[in-house]
């Protein structure tokens, strides 16, 4: 029986506690403190993930120490490595660290060994807590926090972590080496010259001590689809789940730098299918490093505890079915009948648009996502009123004598409305119908045939991209069948009185800039992004010597990219100064969209805002700077 074991301290490592016992034991030889300890002497003394530890534990366990789960959880890497694996490996590689006698098969079942992101090759150490250690208990210890891959700072002293002299799988695999003075010499802590590699650093440091505090317990499944739902309320993803990896990987990017990515082991190379940013947004096939999902975690502005919030969370933006049938003539009004709905995605917003088609041959549309219970009883635009709402306005009309007023009030919709489909579609005695979804669709292409008559199929298509998709995918053939004859030849072109076109273009040019001004986020006013607005790109591209007053206007208005970036900055540090006192230059860019290859006059102008932010702030925001 042990007769003595030392104190173990808050975050020490049990390769720390187990080399103070032999220390303190006086054992010449480190396998005669491995067969007190474990009861042979051929045991691995193994810093990150110990195993067989329930030998251990019965043996000092009448000291009423801490029990074998929390040394597992406080004094181990086990939380580190099995926050994002599933239970079941969770609890495979806890009974592994009680009762199994081979550490490497726990890096074999967590991927370690195939990472590429490195261990650390020493063990780490803060100097001010080294010094307040032997001030205030006479000895120091391997603090299990700054041993984890990714933490670079101590978090209580807030300063960078120094190598010391022992390596972390020493030279001899059944040494235990505590730490003390001699090898961990005293020095000046190494300095963040950069402020925002510090900020990282900080952030990474306090999330990796969150993991290791606390039980998470994640799915592939359900953090993939926290990430999908993230990626979509930054824009990174479209409603079929297609995340924008270029995109990603430019913001991605923008908020780390190279060099601090370079030195996590995790540069992204966006080009390469390997790349490990696109593979962890896609269906996990292998298990990722903590370090890279927290990385991921924090650019997508949540810490891990938000980020278990959404585990699962699957991005419905008009919730769950079935759905509101919105027809104030149908008996089930107000009353969830629909089924499913069908998503499409607006051109203009690039926002979620839902249609609702019902039984009863109302459809209508809205666009999402819905954000609150009201939302949900919202019609954006009817799509077709139906049989049953024709019905009814017939009745109320002929039988009942109603006024097209009363009736429009019962109708919820527009006195002109309700008058045109009257009079227009007279009621035919018939058996009620259900119209299947396909025939709604063959309806709504030769409606908008019979509305644009003269228009081709590429006119048509630019029209409704949403409808002639879905014919595409759904009814290819009766689409061929029933769309116009493509354009065989050019047709004469009709005289334009080209004085006319100007003043109509400047109008619209006009109306359009005033509109792209007030927009709350900085867009370029530029030719391509008038034309677009306004429909007329190519008018204005190929015609625009034709138009003298509109070309003269868009003279005057339009802003080239250097006044642009620059007029983004200065929107920019106006956004930055409602929360700060003092902008950073990689906070400035970062909100205005800007890369770091910008002109001498655009650099000017940042420098400007950022020193400008100084008038109410003084002092050095540069981190441990000489």
């Amino acid at each position: 029986m042990i007769g003595f074991f030392p104190r173990l301290y808050k975050d020490e490592l049990l390769y720390s506690w187990f080399a103070r016992y032999h220390l303190y034991s006086a054992n010449i030889s480190p396998k005669q403190t491995m067969k007190e300890l474990y009861g042979k002497t051929s045991v691995t003394a193994v810093a990150d993930l110990p195993t067989n530890l329930e030998e251990v534990y019965l043996k000092i366990k009448h000291f009423a120490g801490p029990t074998i789960e929390d040394w597992i959880k406080h004094h181990t890497f086990y939380r580190y490595y099995t926050a994002f694996v599933p239970k079941e490996t969770q609890m495979k590689v806890f009974e592994a660290m009680r009762r199994c006698n081979n550490p490497q098969s726990l890096h074999l079942t967590l991927g370690i060994n195939a990472s590429s992101i490195s261990e650390n090759t020493h063990f780490m150490f803060c100097p001010t807590c080294n010094k307040e250690d032997l001030e205030v208990k006479g000895e120091t210890y391997w603090r299990l926090t700054h041993q984890l891959p990714g933490v670079l700072l101590c978090l209580k002293h807030n300063q960078a972590l120094i190598k010391s002299n022992i390596r972390f799988r020493g030279f001899n695999k059944h040494e235990y080496i505590a730490a003390d003075k001699a090898n961990c010499l005293s020095m000046d802590s190494a300095k963040f010259s950069d402020q925002m590699y510090y900020n990282r650093a900080l952030e990474l440091a306090k999330q990796i001590q969150s993991l290791v505090l606390n039980d998470f317990n994640f799915t592939s499944e359900g953090i993939l689809s926290a990430y999908k739902y993230l990626l979509y309320k930054k824009g990174l993803v479209s409603v079929n789940g297609t995340v924008n990896q270029r995109l990603l990987a430019e913001q991605f990017l923008l908020f780390y730098g190279e060099k601090f990515l370079h030195d996590l082991n995790s540069t992204i190379k966006i080009e390469n299918e390997s790349c490990w940013l696109k593979t962890i947004t896609r269906k996990h096939r292998k298990a990722f490093h903590p370090i890279r999902h927290l990385l991921l975690i924090n650019c997508l502005g949540e810490s891990v505890e938000s980020f278990h919030t959404y585990k699962g969370y699957d991005f419905m933006p008009f919730g769950e079915g079935p759905y509101y049938c919105l027809n104030p003539a149908a008996d089930h009004y107000e009353q969830k009948v629909i089924p499913s709905v069908e998503i499409s995605i607006c051109t203009d917003t690039r926002k979620p648009v839902g249609t609702f088609t019902c039984s009863c041959g109302f459809i209508y549309s809205r666009r999402g996502p819905d954000t609150i219970p009201s939302d949900k009883y919202k019609v954006g635009r009817i799509k077709q009123f139906g049989h049953v709402w024709l019905t009814k306005a017939k009745h109320l009309i002929n039988d009942q004598k109603k006024s097209y007023t009363e009736a429009s009030e019962i109708l919820k919709c527009n006195r002109g409305t309700l008058s045109k489909y009257v009079k227009d579609a007279p009621l035919k005695k018939q058996k009620r119908i259900v119209i299947s979804y396909k025939e709604v669709k063959r309806k709504e292409w030769l409606q908008l045939i019979s509305n644009n008559s003269k228009a081709f199929v590429t006119e048509l298509r630019k029209f409704e991209p949403a409808l002639y998709s879905w014919l595409y995918r759904n009814d290819r053939d009766w689409l061929k069948e029933n769309s116009p004859l493509k354009k065989k030849e050019k047709q004469a072109a009709l005289k334009v009185d080209w004085d006319l076109r100007d003043e109509q273009v400047l109008k619209e040019v006009f109306e359009i800039v005033k509109k792209l001004k007030h927009y709350s986020k900085p867009v370029h006013i530029n030719i391509s992004r008038i034309g677009k607005e306004i429909g007329k790109l190519s008018l204005l591209e190929k015609k625009l010597n034709k138009l003298p007053k509109t070309k003269e206007y868009l003279t005057r208005i339009t802003e080239t990219t250097e006044a642009f970036q620059i007029r983004r900055a200065k929107w920019a540090a106006e956004v930055l100064k409602k929360d700060k006192d003092v902008i950073a230059e990689w906070e400035l860019k970062r909100v205005a969209g800007l890369k770091n290859q910008l002109s001498d006059e655009v650099n000017r102008k940042i420098l400007e805002l950022i020193n400008n932010s100084y008038t109410q702030e003084e002092g050095n925001l540069g981190f441990g700077e000489n």
